[in-house]
């Protein structure tokens, strides 16, 4: 490496260091309450970002920040890969691949629809709906990216980036216990967890709190849904007929978990090396769940226009009633 490179790199290193520390910071307090006064770490380490730091109000912050929601996310998900077993699912794709099938495209239909009554640009509807029914924040950038600049303003992509992470910080609270009230077995409510949470991350983590077992299927099934996203960016950018030859990056971190799981599955992987990426994995979504909740701004979610909050509501509470009826209706995981 060049000494230029080696000063870029330094740069881009201090950049993202004041954010970094506060998530880990963060995480090492969660943990620390979770190992001596009990409950779970994940659930623990959101909070405490919600509350501890800073919305939005130190700029020396941010880039560390945006680096653990986003790629310090995607490396949590990939490692992943490697606490799964394709033997551990060989009975129990049908439920999954069942749900998601009939979810999405039934909640992008609705956003559509839904959106028009609304008075709502079909372009940010869309943006909407593909938030909801695949990945939270990273769809709705993922769509807007495909369309072309003039079919959608800035707020309206704005709105979605304000609201998500507030919606999903409430599915993480709400969803778990609903879904045990109701009965529902454990990898049924991984399922039904994967299939309606908006972020990977806090899809992930949520389905961990409930149980190991739980944790895998709410991976796997999210995970089915975000590999719908590459597809769905191509659809978008033919229909609005994007012409400007820019194409969306592979989605990698997929890649990296299907690479995992199938050594992981293939007896690749030694026992002490699948714990510590097991390890590594936890780490990153604890400082993944710091980032995402210093993101959750009620206020700014309070000063943006109703309609395109309606309508991620709406669609939410349509995605769990559907993925509840399938669940409840499809052989029972345990």
């Amino acid at each position: 490496m060049t000494d230029a490179g080696a000063h870029s790199l330094a740069r881009r290193l201090g950049a993202l260091g004041p954010g970094v520390t506060l998530c880990l910071l963060t995480a090492l307090a969660g943990q620390f309450l979770a190992e001596h006064y009990g409950g779970p770490a994940l659930l623990i380490v959101l909070l405490l970002g919600f509350v501890f730091i800073p919305h939005h109000g130190e700029r020396r912050a941010e880039p560390g920040i945006a680096f653990c929601c986003g790629a310090l996310l995607r490396i949590g998900v990939a490692l992943l890969g490697a606490r799964i077993s394709l033997g551990e699912f060989q009975n129990v794709w049908i439920q999954p691949v069942t749900v998601v099938a009939v979810t999405v495209p039934l909640v992008l239909a609705l956003a559509i629809i839904a959106g028009r009554a609304l008075g709502l640009p079909a372009a940010q509807s869309l943006v909407v709906g593909a938030s909801v029914a695949i990945c939270g924040v990273a769809a709705a950038m993922a769509v807007a990216a495909a369309l072309p600049r003039e079919r959608l303003e800035a707020r309206g992509l704005i709105s979605v980036v304000v609201s998500v992470p507030a919606l999903g910080t409430v599915a993480l609270l709400v969803y778990p216990a609903l879904a045990g009230a109701l009965g529902f077995a454990d990898g049924q409510i991984g399922v039904l967890l994967g299939a309606t949470i908006h972020d990977v991350g806090q899809a992930a983590a949520s389905g961990y709190l409930i149980s190991e077992n739980a944790g895998h299927l709410s991976t796997l099934t999210k995970l089915l849904r975000v590999s719908l996203l590459v597809p769905l960016v191509m659809a978008v950018g033919w229909a609005f007929r994007r012409g400007d030859g820019e194409r969306m990056p592979a989605p990698l971190f997929l890649l990296g978990f299907a690479a995992l799981m199938m050594a992981n599955s293939a007896g690749l992987l030694p026992a002490a090396l699948g714990a510590l990426i097991a390890q590594a994995s936890f780490w990153c979504l604890l400082l993944t769940m710091a980032a995402l909740g210093s993101r959750t701004s009620l206020r700014e979610l309070a000063a943006q226009g109703w309609r395109p909050v309606a309508l991620l509501v709406g669609l939410s509470l349509a995605l769990l009633a559907s993925a509840m009826a399938l669940v409840a209706a499809l052989p029972v995981i345990a």
